[in-house]
């Protein structure tokens, strides 16, 4: 849901401005509104707050040593290495308490300490894994070109070049030698070998005199030539491989060496150098705030938002220093500042990581429903429906159970897998209800199947039932009915969207968007009234002449509804009907989607039948259908998650989603916390 936020003028004398920032950047509560535009465009009767030419000089002296901080910490910076809160914590505290001058004085001290050492081995292990690189790459190729070079003898009036061409083009070397022999005058051999099943080496001789139009021939015909290395090229090939093998044995010494330096210089400073980082970021935001905010000629003005329940605790610690003299004001959110005011969203646990997902769309606009609760609901729902297979539920709810476990450091894995396991879980629930496991094995091992002369009143002849008692929606033969489930689901997901639509036109007062939204969601309850009265028993029930004034009177309705729908939202009214009508259709996707993996799986298992011969199961069938339905799991976890996403951010939040213009970002210190 979305965090009630309040908006809060402060105003103080001149003479306590900086003491106020700063204890509302230790506070960490307030999000800053930039009065800087309102002054510019004469919206507030106040002047900009200034920077003094000395504030101005510290923050871009600190600008400064942060970038040579931030370069040093990345350099050092280990996932492994053990941090102490604590320390950090009392570090951070020593740091901050220094002013401008003594801080910049102490910073620079240990840029120059530690800068010079850690960028010459930074330099130097990058070097080494380049080298390194370089030298894996070349020497395979080297190693199938040298045996051929040894046969080569060149003297200083003779060049030489390496080509490696695959051996179905090896014909093309005599082509490639009449060609040379044009522009060398028949001064070029072409000496070649084959080095493996798929490759052929060539070194082609030609005199030095026609140096230049060789290789410019061989530049413009794309033939693949073995350019070597700058420090390998006035080696002979078989030279240079013995060269690069003996250099690669001595390389992993020498980056092994350059990495414990690093790493000894990691445990010795990385911990001071971060913490470092961390004041001199909050220390320039802290100076970079200051042009935000307004002054009159004796007094300060502070704009800002934070959430509601913290408005006392704001006044009660400004009042603890300053008394009266800082008077803390409440304003009222105008309706037209909800596009502006800042977003907080808090959620239960469970329902957080679908916050992930809605932010896709941006931030919702402040005032309006938070969908994250129904994205949770609806999200896991339509993806079970779509797979809806217990086999493959089963499969993917083992594979999210341990990527949770594995990786339980990574915030992006677990906020993933806080999303899929509902979501898989609802795979299972409908594999169940559609009767299928790895697709129709429970129908072919005869544990579903049609029940004759049951004696559960529930279960009708011909109904489909696990073990003859618990009923099944077979889908794959009730396609029809499969059908209209999916357009009704989507009649019903689209109405909840009108619904919240309407909803949030009444929060945000806008009778435009009420009449629109209202009208819409008025004209489909009215059409699924008269659908409803064309069904089985409404004559019966309401007679002839009733069910005439019944259609009658609620075609009225909906008439009046898509009326209002066109007073409200005018040409992009009608339009937006339409678009409600052609979403619903979209829903059928549900089962298109789903009866098509059904199918995929019912296919693979046949696969499986006809692979086996005589009624049983061959281990060639078996592996068949391992590999097919292990491939349909991949597809199963990427299409059908697709759908179900369209389906929600588009169809879903196209009816009521608002966007607003910034997330709630408070102004508030790193407080020497663990950061990368």
């Amino acid at each position: 849901m979305l965090v009630p936020m309040a908006k809060v003028e402060i105003i103080g004398p001149k003479s306590d401005f900086f003491e106020v920032v700063s204890m509302l950047h230790d506070q960490g509560k307030l999000h800053i509104e930039d009065l800087s535009r309102k002054i510019q465009a004469g919206e507030v009767p106040l002047e900009r707050m200034e920077l003094y030419e000395q504030q101005q000089v510290d923050q871009e002296r600190m600008e400064e040593l942060l970038i040579r901080v931030r370069s040093i910490v990345k350099a050092l910076h280990r996932d492994d290495l053990p941090s102490d809160p604590a320390k950090r914590r009392a570090e951070y505290d020593r740091l901050f308490a220094m002013d401008a001058t003594e801080l910049q004085d102490e910073v620079a001290r240990v840029v120059e300490e530690v800068e010079e050492r850690t960028a010459s081995l930074a330099a130097e292990r990058t070097n080494l894994e380049s080298e390194s690189s370089l030298l894996t790459r070349y020497e395979p190729i080297l190693q199938k070109i040298q045996p051929l070079a040894k046969q080569i003898v060149t003297t200083g009036a003779y060049e030489s070049v390496a080509l490696l061409v695959e051996r179905r083009y090896k014909q093309g070397l005599e082509l490639l030698k009449e060609e040379l022999d044009k522009i060398t005058h028949k001064q070029c051999e072409i000496v070649s070998t084959d080095v493996d099943e798929d490759t052929t080496a060539a070194i082609v001789v030609f005199s030095k005199t026609y140096s230049d139009p060789v290789h410019k021939f061989l530049a413009m015909e794309n033939v693949n030539q073995i350019r070597m290395p700058s420090s390998f090229e006035d080696m002979p090939f078989d030279v240079a491989y013995e060269t690069l093998k003996e250099r690669q044995k001595h390389l992993p010494a020498e980056l092994e060496k350059v990495t414990i330096e690093l790493e000894e210089l990691s445990k010795a400073w990385l911990l001071r150098l971060s913490t470092v980082r961390d004041v001199l970021i909050d220390k320039i935001e802290e100076i970079s705030a200051i042009p935000k905010f307004g002054r009159t000629e004796y007094a300060f003005v502070i704009n800002g938002w934070l959430p509601a329940a913290d408005v006392d605790e704001l006044r009660r610690a400004l009042a603890a220093t300053w008394g009266d003299d800082i008077i803390v004001t409440q304003t009222e959110i105008r309706d037209s500042e909800f596009a502006e005011t800042p977003v907080a969203v808090k959620n239960p646990k469970r329902v957080a990581p679908f916050a992930k997902l809605v932010g896709v769309r941006g931030v919702p606009k402040y005032g309006t429903v938070d969908p994250t609760f129904m994205l949770f609901i609806f999200f896991p729902i339509i993806y079970g429906m779509i797979v809806g297979d217990f086999g493959y539920g089963a499969v993917m709810l083992a594979v999210v159970l341990w990527l949770r476990r594995k990786f339980k450091e990574n915030e992006m894995v677990q906020v993933a897998t806080s999303i899929l396991g509902p979501a898989v879980t609802m795979v299972i629930v409908f594999g169940i209800a559609y009767g299928e496991g790895f697709g129709d094995v429970p129908y072919r091992f005869g544990w579903v199947y049609s029940v004759t002369n049951s004696s559960f009143p529930w279960l009708a002849d011909g109904t489909y039932a696990w073990f003859g008692f618990l009923p099944v929606f077979h889908r794959v033969k009730e396609i029809m009915p499969f059908l209209i489930i999916a357009i009704a689901a989507g009649v019903f997901h689209v109405c909840i969207g009108l619904v919240v639509g309407v909803i949030n036109a009444i929060k945000t007062k806008s009778k435009k968007h009420l009449q629109e939204k209202g009208g819409i969601l008025v004209l489909l309850i009215a059409l699924l009234a008269i659908v409803a009265l064309f069904s089985q028993g409404a004559e019966e029930l309401l007679g002839e002449t009733g069910l005439l004034a019944a259609q009658s009177g609620i075609a009225l309705i909906a008439v009046a509804g898509f009326i209002y729908a066109l007073k409200g939202g005018g040409i992009m009214g009608a339009v937006e009907t339409l678009e409600t009508f052609i979403h619903i259709a979209s829903y059928i996707r549900i089962m298109a989607v789903g009866l098509a993996g059904a199918l995929f799986a019912d296919a693979i298992n046949a696969i499986m039948v006809i692979l086996s011969p005589d009624g049983g199961i061959s281990i060639v069938g078996i592996l068949m259908g391992v590999v097919l339905h292990s491939l349909h799991v991949l597809m199963a976890a990427f299409s059908p998650m697709i759908h179900a996403l369209r389906l929600n951010l588009l169809e879903f939040f196209g009816k009521f989603y608002e966007v607003g213009k910034q997330q709630y970002s408070p102004f508030t210190k790193t407080g020497g916390e663990e950061s990368a």
